[in-house]
């Protein structure tokens, strides 16, 4: 499972908390290290599973709470990404509700579909192929985007509006595009 390769904690406050370390393991150096090992000449078998996990973890990066933690007097360690947020819904928290903007179907036909209604993603943007910039990116728009009214200081809960809904699906919608582009122009360089 590697619980801790899925993110990166990047901490920030708007209260002026003292902000914690970025732990690691994390997603940042998983993805460097496993770039390194498809680039190099180690066994098929070490790049067969470091793939399938770079393959996950590139868009994991893209999502904004897999690059964030919001620190404050209340969470003085982190919200870890969102999932201490809780919303007005059972069992939910902000985590789960930008994880599961795009849906959760595993059916090969829906996904599809829904993969072609992506928008294309930004050549300039997807040309970036350093995963601090993807991180950087994410950590960005989780303050810009994710944090924002009604998502106020505190753990909640919180009743999120249309237009917070709106915003955030477009958001997900051009992060996933671009974890797509990124994630070709990776394997195409790695993979030569």
């Amino acid at each position: 499972m590697h619980k801790y390769w899925h993110f990166i904690d990047t901490p920030f406050t708007t209260d002026g908390t003292t902000l914690p370390p970025i732990p690691t393991p994390n997603a940042q150096e998983r993805i460097a290290l496993f770039r390194t090992v498809l680039a190099s000449t180690s066994a098929d078998g070490l790049k067969s599973y470091d793939l399938t996990w770079l393959l996950h973890l590139v868009g994991d990066v893209h999502q904004p709470l897999h690059a964030s933690t919001r620190v404050s007097s209340t969470d003085p360690d982190g919200d870890a990404g969102g999932n201490l947020v809780k919303l007005d819904c059972t069992k939910c928290e902000l985590h789960a509700f930008w994880d599961g903007l795009l849906g959760t179907q595993n059916n090969l036909k829906t996904v599809t579909k829904a993969a072609r209604k992506l928008p294309k993603a930004d050549a300039a943007l997807a040309a970036k192929s350093d995963e601090k910039d993807w991180i950087k990116e994410s950590f960005d728009q989780s303050q810009q985007t994710v944090y924002t009214a009604p998502i106020a200081a505190g753990d909640g809960s919180f009743t999120l509006t249309p237009q917070y809904k709106k915003n955030a699906g477009k958001l997900a919608k051009q992060r996933v595009a671009l974890a797509g582009a990124r994630l070709a122009n990776l394997l195409n360089t790695e993979l030569k």
